[in-house]
């Protein structure tokens, strides 16, 4: 069994280490920022800070966007447009409703899910290599995403917080699919149509309900996190999934949501319940089967 030093990561895994670490500290702030203004103004707001983001990342590191699309194929397009919509639009306006009525430490290891589909959508629809043990983790992950969210209460079994985020996950999933497949596009690219589409959407609808307008210290908070976790992060991410494919990639962003769950523990003091206890081991040894059956092969992309 090989170990690879962390001293000789290759770039991809560098990308990826800071992407993980860049969303997931995002999930106790997306509840802070969702706790004070409404969803839709902060999805504006985030596009708004992700793109500049995005744009200061290519200034410092290559030349100017070009100004016409590149050309790809039929293929890359349909990848695009899918990543645009659901990854620009639908997958965080979802996240953040649920937000709303979901305690963060709960959201946060709820988002495990992400890796469920991002790895089942990897190799079902884009048949990327996966074996017997990565399909355990996935298992004890789903089943711990019952057991985060089950309510005996709601007609569905499941509380309507915690199926807001299990169904974020499954459009997250499906995103990082579509961005690992797509080559045609530099990924600043990718980031700003995802950003102008998804801030656009949310801006005229803020206008046309009238949402009200936040506190200056919640404004930049949340510019603050669309620059450096949906921005730079973005980025990092896109370069990871090209290189180590979404589901290798998938396996070390599985860490994310453990970072904004131990964050969220600090940040907030929502009463946790023995659910939440009986299904953090079920997260994390899933979590860690994955990462495992990733880090211990003997290649790694350059």
């Amino acid at each position: 069994m090989q170990y690879l030093p962390f001293h000789k990561l290759p770039k991809p895994v560098m990308a990826i280490a800071g992407a993980t670490i860049l969303f997931g500290t995002a999930t106790p702030l997306l509840k802070i920022l969702v706790d004070g203004m409404a969803p839709l103004f902060l999805i504006a707001l985030l596009a708004l800070g992700s793109g500049t983001g995005v744009l200061s990342w290519r200034m410092m590191n290559g030349p100017r966007l070009p100004a016409t699309l590149p050309r790809a194929g039929k293929r890359e397009r349909y990848l695009l447009a899918g990543t645009v919509v659901v990854g620009g639009f639908v997958a965080p306006v979802t996240q953040c409703f649920a937000l709303t009525i979901t305690p963060a430490a709960t959201a946060a290891l709820l988002l495990n899910f992400e890796i469920v589909a991002t790895v089942l959508l990897a190799f079902w629809v884009f048949h990327e290599p996966a074996d017997k043990r990565i399909g355990f983790a996935l298992i004890l992950i789903f089943a711990g995403s019952i057991l985060l969210g089950w309510n005996g209460e709601s007609a569905l079994g499941i509380s309507l917080g915690a199926l807001g985020i299990i169904l974020s996950g499954f459009f997250w999933g499906i995103d990082n699919n579509c961005m690992a497949h797509i080559t045609a596009y530099p990924p600043e690219l990718i980031g700003l149509y995802k950003v102008i589409f998804g801030g656009s959407i949310a801006a005229v609808l803020v206008i046309v309900l009238g949402e009200p307008l936040p506190g200056a210290d919640l404004i930049v908070l949340a510019l603050l996190t669309g620059f450096f976790s949906f921005g730079f992060g973005l980025i990092l991410f896109i370069v990871a999934l090209r290189d180590m494919g979404a589901a290798r990639a998938g396996a070390i962003y599985s860490a994310a949501p453990f970072i904004g769950c131990i964050a969220s523990l600090f940040i907030f003091s929502d009463p946790l319940g023995s659910q939440f206890w009986l299904a953090v081991p079920l997260f994390a040894a899933g979590a860690l089967i994955v990462i495992r059956e990733q880090w211990t092969r003997k290649t790694f992309p350059e």
